[in-house]
């Protein structure tokens, strides 16, 4: 699969800067799509913690609200803030877009609907500044959501926040933080082939995958992916996601990006072939073993147990749909 990479003429003029020892240590990007009334409370939080020659980039994705006019205003009052309009659609070519246009060595990227607690750039200037690894790649931190409504009883309290160890540490296992929360060292992601569109939120209509299928070609290039728990935000959860229909929406698009992250671990035509045999014919026991599970665990009140059954159905579902997809060679 080839990935489309970030423009290389900024690219390369952001890496004459950095030779020259002009360019910062870190560059904030916000990418940001419709989100007037989120932009500015991301970028309030941030503005105090701010010291030095970091810079802060919003990259507008082709929004069609009041967020360029928002975005301009903040350039405009904050000399630390520029801006600029990625119009391609997808999360994937906005956060491209941040790479290519970024001064700093590397680039810690923040949601739109995030707000960073006191200490979250501390944490990472304190991290990749004096990195305990010469091999760091990536980094990011704790994620505590902020609910806008009460919570249903069937969903899991946890399941829109991120925790972990108290002390950073290398992830030794695939994966890594949230999208919302992570810092990538910008030279070393470029030259991994960037943000993979096929993750983004365009096209196939898959959850957002692009960083962790980013930080599992880091990791094959013998990178490091670390976990920073004093770098936290707190990232908005709307309450039209807290709704049955939404998770199993949710969970369907996980499969399919997972199923494409798998994917690319099997190489060979022969062991491609046997993947795609074995998990596709073991998908529908394993969906009706998780209903009737969850079916039981309904008649026994454990509602809780019951909802997370029935997402695991779906994202198994996801998972076998997207199979069958690139078995048949639809894109």
């Amino acid at each position: 699969m080839t990935i489309p990479r970030p423009n290389r003429a900024a690219t390369e003029s952001a890496s004459d800067r950095s030779l020259s020892g002009a360019a910062p240590l870190i560059t904030v990007a916000i990418c940001t799509r419709n989100r007037a009334g989120f932009l500015k409370q991301a970028v309030d939080s941030l503005l105090p913690q701010i010291t030095g020659d970091i810079e802060l980039l919003i990259v507008d994705n082709a929004s069609t609200d009041e967020t360029p006019a928002i975005a301009a205003q903040l350039a405009a009052l904050n000399p630390c803030v520029s801006v600029c309009r990625e119009p391609e659609l997808g999360l994937s070519a906005a956060r491209n877009t941040a790479l290519a246009k970024a001064r700093g060595q590397y680039v810690v990227f923040l949601d739109d609907d995030a707000v960073a607690e006191p200490g979250w750039l501390d944490a990472y200037c304190g991290l990749l500044g004096q990195p305990p690894s010469g091999n760091i790649a990536a980094a990011g931190g704790t994620v505590v959501p902020r609910y806008e409504t009460a919570l249903p009883a069937w969903l899991d309290p946890q399941a829109h926040e991120l925790g972990g160890s108290k002390r950073p540490h290398a992830f030794d296992s695939p994966g890594g933080p949230w999208g919302c929360n992570f810092a990538l060292h910008r030279a070393r992601a470029i030259e991994a082939g960037g943000f993979n569109p096929a993750y983004g939120r365009k096209g196939r209509s898959m959850s957002a995958h692009e960083e962790t299928d980013l930080f599992q070609r880091l990791n094959q290039a013998g990178y490091e992916v670390w976990w920073l728990p004093a770098a936290r935000i707190q990232h908005w959860v709307a309450k039209e996601r807290l709704t049955l229909a939404v998770h199993c929406r949710s969970m369907f698009s996980l499969g399919r990006s997972t199923a494409l992250l798998r994917l690319e671990r099997v190489s060979g035509k022969m062991r491609r072939g046997c993947y795609f045999m074995v998990r596709l014919a073991a998908a529908p026991f394993h969906i009706v073993v998780c209903l009737l599970g969850g079916l039981v665990m309904l008649l026994l009140c454990q509602v809780r147990v019951a909802a997370n059954l029935l997402f695991r159905s779906v994202r198994i579902a996801g998972f076998a749909f997207q199979l069958a997809r690139e078995a048949m060679g639809i894109r």
